[in-house]
């Protein structure tokens, strides 16, 4: 990359960046405005020692699915992405697939700057669409679909639409990185053998952290050995 392309990228990531924290900052304050207006208009008493208590809980398990998922998302969706996912919400079931089919579409990288500006788009525009669905389906669709969609015979479908969803747009990297994926599919499954799904489910936030830094360790020592074909920096060629 030349200079010139690296301070348009240098330039578009601290446009990105300024951008993401203002948005963030405004949704946040609106989030927190809905139920703060709600209670002062029907007067409800608050008690900051019941809130602490109910949150406390939430807080001991969201936080660090936060920064674990934060932190693994980086590197995929770009910082554009996180800050646009994190604020339209639901990342694993829309989001994150949206921005992997899109940059699979495209024929770009992942964490490359094409990558981040397809992954945006992507994520944008799976925001849009979840909105129009959700208002037409409200205003017009959901009274004559529901019956439907609640009869039994579909409900394995819809109890399996995001490991099949997730399962389709992660199978292309396992078969392109077949080395580094054995780490963390290995790991997992030995967590849930050990410790149960429904334990390794409920306790994911901080397990994620533990399988992203060993396939990160395991992908170091893989390296180091020559195990991908390449020699690491500094070795000496034969």
């Amino acid at each position: 990359m030349n200079n010139g392309s690296s301070e348009k990228s240098q330039a578009f990531d601290n446009k990105i960046n300024n951008l993401g924290r203002i948005t963030s900052i405004i949704s946040l304050a609106l989030m927190i405005a809905v139920p703060l207006v709600t209670t002062m208009f029907y007067k409800i008493d608050i008690v900051f020692t019941e809130i602490i208590a109910a949150a406390g809980g939430l807080i001991a398990m969201f936080a660090p699915m936060a920064v674990a998922e934060n932190i693994s998302y980086y590197p995929i969706i770009g910082a554009g992405g996180v800050y646009l996912s994190c604020i339209t919400g639901n990342i694993m079931n829309m989001k994150l697939p949206s921005a992997l089919s899109g940059m699979k579409l495209a024929g770009v990288e992942p964490g490359s700057a094409e990558g981040d500006v397809v992954s945006i788009i992507s994520i944008a525009v799976s925001s849009f669409v979840t909105v129009s669905i959700l208002a037409i389906s409200m205003l017009v669709i959901g009274k004559y679909i529901t019956p439907y969609l609640s009869k039994p015979i579909l409900a394995p479908a819809f109890a399996n639409i995001m490991p099949a969803l997730l399962g389709a747009l992660v199978m292309p990297f396992v078969i392109k990185s077949v080395k580094i994926s054995v780490m963390p599919f290995a790991l997992s499954i030995a967590l849930c053998l050990v410790f149960g799904g429904a334990f390794v489910q409920r306790y994911q936030s901080y397990f994620l952290p533990l399988i992203m830094f060993a396939s990160v360790l395991a992908s170091y020592c893989m390296y180091k050995r020559g195990m991908f074909g390449m020699k690491p920096a500094g070795s000496q060629a034969e």
